[in-house]
């Protein structure tokens, strides 16, 4: 019992930390720029965000406690897809949408609300960061996400638990970890959105548990989230008219 405890404690322990340090890192970058009497536009609030935030913060956490227990980066499964892999990207993918397309049917007929997420509001309100949250995905917000919430929390907490629990801790730890970028919200819509975000963590760590390459959700991730930053793109900009809480839940559940 205490093995476990202990496993599920460094895991909630190192996915806060990489939450902590990413953002002290990001703010001491904007007020080192606002007193040189740099503006920080949203563009540069988005590059400061996904370079200091999810590259030092997330991947530098996870490089230093691989490194401190003497783990190799390489262990954690780096290797190009094989054809049954991109199967699985892609099939992960449409369960993702589907997932989020039925939740957010159920939330529009009962009337629910989910949450916002900064970033997504960030996004509707100037389209244009959309083109730096793109390559983002691919380069920073999958990779990071992934190496540190898969690649280190659910590894670590595998080490206490079969594959199922282990699979479930790590996803809760991972949405739970999102709640601060919720803005705005009741409780009970921010419990909307972490139920939304829950689908996609499940699949990403059934994905990593089942092929041990750390790639296959680091694909999916980022795909996911490309995708979502293009439908924001699509509703900021007129090109798609924003109708009920299907469009609201998916502005609230990037993962």
């Amino acid at each position: 019992m205490d093995s476990r405890l202990r496993a599920v404690g460094t895991g909630l322990g190192v996915g806060v930390a990489g939450l902590v340090g990413g953002n002290a890192i990001a703010l001491l970058a904007v007020i080192g720029l606002v007193s040189v009497g740099v503006s920080i536009t949203p563009v540069l609030n988005i590059i400061l965000s996904l370079l200091l935030l999810t590259g030092l913060g997330f991947m530098g956490t996870a490089v230093l406690y691989l490194r401190y227990r003497d783990i190799p980066l390489r262990s954690l499964g780096f290797s190009l897809p094989s054809v049954k892999e991109f199967g699985l990207v892609i099939g992960a993918l449409v369960a993702s949408m589907v997932y989020l397309m039925v939740l957010g049917a159920i939330l529009q007929s009962t009337g629910t609300e989910s949450a916002n997420n900064q970033v997504a509001d960030l996004a509707m309100q100037n389209p244009e960061v959309v083109l730096y949250l793109l390559p983002g995905a691919y380069l920073l917000i999958g990779p990071g996400e992934e190496l540190l919430f898969r690649g280190v929390v659910q590894n670590r907490i595998r080490e206490a638990f079969s594959a199922v629990p282990a699979v479930l801790i790590a996803s809760v730890i991972f949405a739970a970890v999102h709640v601060t970028s919720l803005v705005g919200s009741d409780a009970s819509a921010i419990l909307v959105s972490l139920v939304g975000l829950m689908g996609p963590s499940l699949l990403l760590g059934a994905l990593y548990e089942y092929t041990r390459n750390l790639v296959v959700p680091i694909l999916v991730h980022g795909t996911y989230d490309a995708i979502i930053f293009l439908a924001l793109y699509a509703v900021a900009t007129g090109t798609v008219e924003q109708s009920g809480n299907v469009a609201a839940l998916i502005v609230a559940v990037l993962p």
